[in-house]
């Protein structure tokens, strides 16, 4: 069997990539930079290099479907959000293809349409409110240090504005194309999710809190967790939706107990670092395997991030060190050290995208492939 793992700068894909490796299949790797860090594992025994999906996708499908054809590649697993745009094309695509169908992924993905999907749930979003105009940012206003400001499609809390002063929302201009929500804000501890489902049915799920981030955005360390009604959640979840492939939620758990669901992320995320060391049963839990997989106590770190990003901030701070001894990194693997090194000319490949398209290191890591709602 061979498989074809999409988003391959994704520490994600190579988790992947290494768990299809042990389960027996061939393995290929795709993106669209030259030295995405899957690349440099042994775990794979190809790497296809992509059009960009985002301002290529008549190309990038048909780079997709001539790579499917000419390899007898037999599932297709994106790990990004490439997810979209595989969903958008998945029926011209000769091969099994982890989704779900387009329009439920677009749902999910819409901040302010997922708050109102789970409005009725026992687990349900703060109060969410769709700003398509300044006149409904200039109504919350005089009250803006009670609410969350973020674009409807956004991932890493990119461009977010957390209770901000009311000057700040001037530069807030939503439209119908590029919507904006306001969300109450909640405070609480966070945990984010990360499942597999294949027709609504719940085959894997792990939570943890991200303790710390790059910046305000992706998590870097994780540890394990699991609250009871998160899971409950997620069997509802799939019960009401009947999604396949991977999907992943944030939550805030307030003082009182209750969760409050804040976003959904259809697509993988580092919660699939909490199976490294199962992955023959992760990869029987994607293609439908009974009982619901769960991982293991252990916390998990991208440690080169943990030493770039956040070292400088806590390096006087006892607990950062001990927590950083003590996880796991999910980069290198006993006889898979290639891709450590191989973080960082995929890095010097990101700032030199930064810099050739003047936007910040994440939103240059995101911008060949994310979706923001536009017609496809």
């Amino acid at each position: 069997m061979h498989v074809l793992i999409l988003g391959a700068r994704a520490p994600a894909c190579l988790e992947w990539a290494r768990a299809f490796r042990a389960a027996g299949w061939r393995v290929t790797a795709g993106d669209s930079l030259a030295w995405p860090i899957t690349r440099a594992s042994n775990a794979i025994h190809d790497y296809v290099r992509l059009p960009e999906p985002r301002t290529e996708t008549k190309a990038w499908l048909a780079a997709l479907k001539a790579c499917i054809e000419t390899r007898a590649v037999d599932l297709v697993l994106p790990t990004c959000e490439e997810a979209f745009y595989l969903a958008h094309g998945r029926d011209c695509l000769p091969c099994r293809v982890m989704t779900s169908d387009f329009s439920l992924m677009h749902r999910l993905h819409h901040k302010g349409w997922f708050a109102e999907m789970i409005r009725d749930w026992p687990v349900s979003a703060p109060e969410t409110r769709l700003l398509e105009s300044r006149e409904d940012v200039a109504a919350l206003s005089d009250e803006a240090g009670n609410w969350v400001f973020k674009p409807a499609y956004s991932r890493f809390a990119n461009r977010a504005l957390i209770r901000p002063r009311a000057e700040a929302l001037s530069n807030i201009r939503p439209t119908t194309d590029q919507p904006w929500v306001a969300q109450r804000f909640v405070a609480g501890r966070e945990h984010c999710s990360y499942s597999i489902l294949l027709d609504g049915r719940l085959t894997a799920h792990a939570c943890y809190h991200p303790r710390y981030r790059v910046g305000r955005g992706s998590g870097i360390w994780f540890e394990p967790t699991d609250p009871a009604p998160i899971r409950v959640f997620l069997e509802r979840f799939g019960t009401q939706t009947g999604y396949t492939g991977q999907v992943a939620f944030d939550f805030i758990e307030s003082p009182d107990g209750r969760c409050h669901a804040i976003e959904c992320n259809p697509r993988a995320t580092s919660g699939v670092h909490l199976f490294d060391d199962q992955p023959n049963a992760l990869v029987a839990a994607l293609l439908g395997a009974e009982g619901v997989l769960t991982p293991t106590h252990a916390p998990r770190q991208v440690a080169l991030a943990m030493l770039l990003f956040a070292a400088h901030k806590h390096l006087f701070d006892r607990q950062f060190w001990r927590d950083y001894h003590r996880a796991r990194d999910v980069v290198t693997r006993p006889g898979d050290h290639a891709p450590l090194p191989a973080q960082i000319p995929g890095l010097a490949e990101i700032i030199g995208r930064a810099i050739a398209r003047r936007s910040g290191l994440l939103a240059a890591a995101t911008a060949d492939s994310e979706w923001n709602g536009q017609t496809l």
